[in-house]
């Protein structure tokens, strides 16, 4: 079995890259894809790793995408990248961009907080997160030794999610570029989590189709938090389109503590080493 969707202490994870690959052996797991949050910078650690343990590391990223077409719903896109060239100029240049909007976007949230009565020091909040990927993770983490919260859920809750005191939105990708950058740089692009899209139906069918006009190959249709019927119906679905069917458990370690590397919630990811040589497959040609 494998994971193909994990987080490091490269972006919003809670164990180092090598620290994932080391659980990924011990799960007994053949292949695990480190996709941090707009960046790569794990990857060679891990890749290391993965040579060590005897366990292949596949190159990956995950993008938010900046998501306001006709079928924009109120939910959230993001787009998984695999298999790409994780020097490829473009995409670093992209990247490097991408995580400068997350540092400025992290002290605006600071000031927000601050002007709702936390007091919290952004340059703590850059040693929670110790790369270069901040995101609200490490906000809550922040909120937490405060004193200000007692759990990541509740700073969330009261202070990060839309429509809290605290949120501030993030400049993304288009669809298109996305897309784009993760294939110029000879990799596969798969929709992430289409659960979160919050779309059914004809109007998910059509959103698929329109990303598949920018080259989409694939879905992840196994995910943690989607439900039995959901994976059915998008699975059906990317048979349907003649795309890729991709999974993987969205693992953060302490930050999603109910989800674990390789299973999911409650066993309820199981993805066979076959997704893994369809996208190799896929990224040949």
């Amino acid at each position: 079995m494998i994971d193909l969707h994990t987080h490091s202490t490269a972006s919003d994870g809670t164990l180092a890259p090598e620290a994932v690959v080391d659980l990924a052996a011990a799960q007994k797991l053949t292949a695990l894809a480190l996709t941090d949050h707009d960046t790569v910078a794990g990857l060679p650690a891990a890749l290391a790793q993965g040579k060590k343990r005897g366990l292949e590391v596949v190159p990956g990223v995950e993008l938010g995408i900046q998501w306001d077409g006709p079928e924009a719903s109120g939910g959230q896109m993001h787009l998984l990248g695999y298999l790409f060239r994780a020097d490829d100029s473009g995409l670093c240049d992209r990247l490097s961009w991408l995580r400068d909007r997350r540092r400025e976007r992290a002290q605006r949230i600071v000031e927000k907080l601050k002007a709702a009565g936390v007091e919290l020091s952004f340059g703590r909040i850059q040693e929670i997160a110790g790369g270069e990927s901040i995101g609200r993770p490490h906000v809550a983490q922040a909120l937490i030794e405060a004193g200000a919260v007692s759990s990541i859920g509740e700073a969330f809750g009261r202070f990060l999610s839309p429509g809290r005191p605290g949120y501030e939105d993030k400049d993304e990708l288009t669809p298109a570029e996305a897309i784009q950058l993760i294939r110029t740089a000879g990799g596969v692009a798969v929709l992430a989590h289409p659960g979160t899209l919050k779309l059914k139906g004809a109007a998910l069918e059509r959103c698929v189709k329109e990303l598949m006009g920018y080259g989409l190959a694939g879905l992840e249709a196994i995910w943690s938090s989607h439900s039995a019927e959901q994976v059915r119906e998008l699975k059906a679905l990317a048979e349907k389109l003649g795309l890729l069917i991709t999974g993987g458990s969205d693992f953060h370690g302490e930050n999603k503590p109910d989800i674990q590397l390789g299973t999911g919630r409650k066993n309820n990811v199981q993805v066979p080493d076959s997704v893994l040589a369809a996208l190799r497959q896929r990224a040949q040609a």
